[in-house]
């Protein structure tokens, strides 16, 4: 194999994050190995986001920053920095969270030393608060999880601390921007139908605790996605072919709790209600204690508008 040092890029999307971004690029260019570019993707912030990052790039020409002029959202901010990325491989991090020391040359390794994976390597996230890194079940170094893996358990994939190549990320179609929540999921179930993925050995990021700031609690963006999510995975024959029955519609039920949770989380009890009796009747959901006290309190809740 040629062992010419490959470049990897590094995308950073943020927005209004001046507060945390800066640690986030540093810990991607105090990465000791020797090939790497940052890429940062400003989702139209409002506050002073680009100006603290220019100021980061005149200190090391490795840093990008790429601005744009409409607020896309995630997924779309992370398809747009690896239009304009040049490594032969890709990662992502969160702006408010950090790349742990070796994070980039941990995965290249998987790639190294396996001349023919053409997959995902990943490694450990550490979740906000933790000290350990915790994964769903002990893995050695260059060891693999499958599609169904993922599926039992999304513990073993955070978007932090994944790598693949660039140009078999473009051939997935990236992330699907009309998403805004649980893009990440549905990209790891549509790359693991046609890949594997390897473990690197060790922990590659470091989450951080920013308050409401984390997807799922957005209840008003999930609301308003309704089953975009749930369509996308159940429509995708990929998906329905490979992925056992029992998972996939354990999937689709926790999908959509999750989405009447946000109705009902943000006001929305007559949506709620109607999404309740069609999920029952579907099969979707249980009638859980839970479920149907919420059900009989959203009309308690919504008596001021009706006599309003």
């Amino acid at each position: 194999m040629n062992q010419k040092v490959p470049l990897v890029s590094v995308v950073i999307p943020t927005y209004n994050r001046s507060s945390a971004v800066v640690r986030a690029v540093r810990s991607v260019l105090a990465q000791p190995y020797p090939s790497l570019e940052c890429i940062v993707v400003d989702d139209a912030s409002s506050d002073d986001t680009r100006d603290v990052v220019r100021a980061l790039a005149l200190e090391d020409s490795r840093l990008t920053l790429l601005p744009l002029h409409e607020n896309v959202g995630q997924g779309a901010a992370r398809n747009a920095g690896v239009e304009v990325a040049e490594g032969e491989f890709v990662c992502f991090l969160d702006s408010d969270d950090e790349l742990l020391p070796g994070a980039v040359q941990n995965r290249v390794d998987v790639y190294m030393k396996a001349p023919t994976f053409d997959g995902i390597a990943f490694g450990g996230n550490i979740v906000a608060g933790k000290t350990e890194v915790i994964l769903p079940a002990d893995l050695t170094k260059g060891q693999g999880i499958t599609l169904e893996d993922y599926m039992q358990d999304r513990g073993w994939l955070h978007t932090n601390a994944f790598m693949m190549r660039r140009a078999l990320f473009r051939q997935l179609g990236g992330f699907r921007e009309d998403l805004r929540q649980k893009q990440d999921i549905e990209f790891f179930i549509r790359a693991l139908c046609r890949m594997d993925a390897k473990y690197c050995g060790a922990p590659c990021s470091r989450m951080h605790d920013e308050g409401d700031v984390r997807a799922r609690n957005h209840h008003e963006r999930i609301a308003r996605q309704g089953y975009l999510f749930i369509d996308a995975v159940r429509t995708n024959p990929e998906v329905v072919e490979r992925v056992p029955p029992p998972l996939l519609e354990g999937l689709v039920q926790r999908g959509v709790s999750t989405y009447m949770n946000a109705l009902y989380r943000t006001g929305h009890y007559s949506r709620f209600r109607r999404v309740f009796r069609s999920a029952w009747r579907q099969g979707d959901v249980h009638p859980s204690s839970r479920w149907l006290k919420r059900y009989a309190l959203s009309w308690l809740w919504s008596l001021p508008k009706i006599f309003k």
